[in-house]
């Protein structure tokens, strides 16, 4: 589709205010006349029509104005940082064998390519974490659906081809969005890890992120445990061919309380090697690392809205590794979605409408939610 026939308008989700707090008010906005330009796409652009967009955490924290300082233009934005979609129409230097990464070194992208992209978008390319390929952590990077005003909850987007990757034929859109973000996310933590096979890695947090990261660490040949103060999810992670090694309530352990903490060790089989903190609940943190191994690592990738609390005593007398993880670069995103396919990683999603936004928000947090919320954007693909 050339760029010309795309519309000018679109039907999308926008936020256009934020909610500060924990309230339930619903902050967004379901419009048919979103303006969409694609008249002149800069050479890196890629124009997807959206398909199934992931909601995850951030798009709360966003909600609550938490993630203000991000925020390049102000509001409104279109929400969600985890699309996939079909390429319509492509800047020059995407449509050049520059792109070829993201279909594996096989060819450049073209149109009517089924992709999945991440959220980073216009790195500057010169600064010390670009050339060192951390362009995540570049200063002028923006992020889709948190500081770029497109995101996938819309009928188009504008994406960075450098954060692009074609999904599997094996790998469908809701299989896909999630790994957008959540997949990468818990993936990378795993891989920064470096364990030997046989190694013991506890997943605190059995959500989007644990599920999908059990699986990861059990298809590297992990032994692995998972860690949740919710029934729903343990028995979701269970469930899956590639269940957990063990697994555990942990929401009635004090994690100050000795006894308590040697029964959940004993429980999963011993001092793990790593932990990752994937929930935002500060207890969590504090379990974590009382239970790994001494010389052990614990992994940060929650975003709680308080101090995370590091005894002293844990990490100075057992010497421990405390490092947090943030998403990955197009390598990692291309090594996932085929893993997924190649090891048939089950991403366990409830879908959503468009216009089904408050009744997500409203369930997201239940205790008995397991799995990924999608929203299903186009009708067509």
């Amino acid at each position: 589709m050339p760029s010309a026939d795309i519309p000018p308008k679109m039907r999308g989700l926008l936020l256009e205010r934020f909610v500060e707090g924990k309230g339930e008010d619903d902050p967004y906005t379901l419009r048919s006349d979103i303006p969409f330009d694609a008249s002149s796409l800069k050479p890196t652009d890629v124009v997807i029509r959206a398909a199934v967009a992931g909601v995850c955490h951030t798009d709360i924290m966003t909600v609550r104005g938490e993630m203000k300082r991000f925020l390049k233009e102000g509001l409104p934005i279109v929400p969600s940082h985890e699309p996939t979609g079909v390429i319509v129409a492509l800047g020059s230097e995407a449509a050049s064998e520059k792109s070829a990464p993201a279909t594996g070194g096989k060819r450049p992208l073209k149109e009517g390519d089924r992709v999945g992209s991440l959220a980073h978008k216009e790195p500057c390319g010169q600064c010390e974490e670009c050339k060192a390929n951390r362009p995540k952590f570049c200063g002028n990077v923006s992020f889709l659906g948190i500081s770029d005003k497109h995101g996938g909850l819309a009928e188009y987007l504008i994406a960075d081809y450098r954060f692009v990757a074609q999904l599997p034929d094996e790998v469908s859109f809701e299989t896909g969005a999630p790994l957008m973000c959540a997949g990468l996310t818990i993936y990378t933590a795993i891989k920064a890890l470096q364990l030997e096979k046989g190694k013991h890695v506890c997943i605190v947090g059995a959500g989007a992120l644990g599920h999908i990261g059990s699986q990861i660490a059990k298809s590297k040949r992990l032994r692995v445990s998972v860690l949740d103060a919710r029934d729903a999810p343990l028995e979701l992670c269970n469930s899956l061919r590639l269940k957990p090694d063990a697994t555990y309530n942990c929401g009635k352990v004090d994690a100050d309380d000795e006894q308590a903490v040697a029964a959940v060790v004993k429980a999963i089989g011993g001092e793990p090697d790593a932990t990752i903190v994937t929930t935002d609940a500060i207890p969590a943190f504090k379990l974590a690392i009382n239970i790994t191994r001494k010389h052990g690592q614990m992994q940060v990738v929650g975003q709680p809205a308080d101090p995370i609390p590091i005894p002293f005593y844990p990490l100075i007398f057992r010497d421990l590794r405390v490092t947090g993880s943030l998403l990955g670069n197009q390598q990692d995103l291309k090594e996932l979605v085929d893993l997924v396919g190649r090891e048939g990683i089950e991403v366990k999603t409830k879908t959503f409408k468009l216009d089904e936004l408050p009744k997500l928000l409203g369930e997201l947090h239940s205790p008995t939610f397991a799995g990924k919320a999608v929203v299903r954007v186009g009708e067509d693909q």
